[in-house]
C-alpha cells in the first residue's frame, strides 16, 4: 500500500517529464522538482489582439464586398471565387499574427522557479497555404476551360500564393523572426509580490530588475501560466514557498517585452 502511495504522485500531470528544446538545461537539474509542467499561452494583451483581429476582418469583408461585388459588377459566385483564396490567406496571416502562442515550461524546486520560454515558426498555416494553392490551381484549369479570356485573372490568385509559399518556406530570415528562446531563473527570496488572476489562470511574480541603461532598479514581472484544472494546486505550491511575501488577487495585464 505504501509503495502505491509513493508511486501515485508520479503519475500526476505536473510530475510527468516534459519535452523541452534540445539545447535547454535546467539550472537546478540536480534538485528534485516539486512541480513541473508545460503549457502553450498568449503572453500579451489578448483583449487588444482579439479586438484588432475582429476589426481587420470586418474591414476586409466590407472592402471586398464594395470593390468586387458592387463596383466591379461581378456576380456573387465570381466575387466569391476571386476573393476566397486571398481572403483565406489573409485570414490565416491575420490569425497567426494576433493569436500567436508561445510554449512555456516551468519547474519549481526548493530553491525557486525556472521558466523556459520558446517559440518556433508555426507549420500549420504553411501546410494550409500549400494545399490551398494546389486546390486553387486545379480550379483555375476549370475556369480557363470555360473562359480562356479569364486566364490571367484566375492565375493571379494561385500563382501569388504559390510564390508566397515558396518564399516563406525557404526564407531563413522568416524562420529567425518567428523563433524565440528564453530561460529565466528566480530564487524564492527574489520574489517581492505575487499577483493572482484566477479568471485567466495566471500568476504574476514581481521581482526587481536592474536597467543598465539608466542604472536603476525597477519592478518587473514574470508570468506563470496554468491550466484551469491545475491552477489552485500550482498557486498553493508557490504561496507555500513564499508565506511572508504579500499577494494580491486582481486582474493581471500581461506586458509583452
Amino acid at each position: 500500500m505504501s509503495s502505491t502511495l509513493r508511486k501515485s504522485p508520479q503519475t500526476l500531470p505536473w510530475n510527468k517529464s516534459i519535452e523541452l528544446p534540445n539545447h535547454h538545461q535546467w539550472k537546478h537539474a540536480n534538485q528534485s522538482a516539486l512541480l513541473e509542467w508545460k503549457i502553450k499561452a498568449r503572453p500579451y494583451n489578448t483583449t487588444i489582439a482579439n479586438g484588432m483581429f475582429a476589426f481587420m476582418l470586418c474591414v476586409t469583408l466590407i472592402f471586398s464586398y464594395f470593390l468586387l461585388y458592387k463596383n466591379a459588377k461581378f456576380t456573387l459566385f465570381e466575387t466569391f471565387f476571386i476573393a476566397a483564396p486571398g481572403f483565406f490567406l489573409f485570414f490565416l496571416a491575420l490569425y497567426g499574427t494576433t493569436h500567436q502562442k508561445t510554449k512555456f515550461a516551468y519547474r519549481l524546486t526548493e530553491t525557486g522557479i525556472e521558466v523556459c520560454e520558446w517559440k518556433a515558426p508555426g507549420k500549420g498555416w504553411m501546410i494550409a497555404l500549400k494545399w490551398l494553392t494546389v486546390i486553387a490551381a486545379i480550379a483555375v484549369l476549370f475556369v480557363v476551360a470555360l473562359d480562356p479570356s479569364a486566364f490571367w485573372i484566375a492565375l493571379a490568385g494561385p500563382g501569388g500564393m504559390g510564390f508566397l509559399y515558396l518564399g516563406l518556406a525557404n526564407s531563413k530570415q522568416f524562420q529567425e523572426i518567428h523563433s524565440l528562446y528564453r530561460h529565466n531563473v528566480f530564487t524564492w527570496d527574489e520574489i517581492k509580490h505575487i499577483y493572482i488572476d484566477k479568471s485567466r489562470h495566471l500568476i504574476s511574480l514581481e521581482y526587481e530588475w536592474l536597467n543598465e541603461n539608466i542604472n536603476k532598479t525597477l519592478p518587473w514581472w514574470t508570468y506563470v501560466f496554468c491550466d484551469k484544472k491545475d491552477f489552485d494546486h500550482i498557486l498553493n505550491a508557490i504561496l507555500s514557498k513564499n508565506p511572508s511575501i504579500p499577494h494580491t488577487r486582481e486582474k493581471v495585464e500581461v506586458l509583452q517585452f
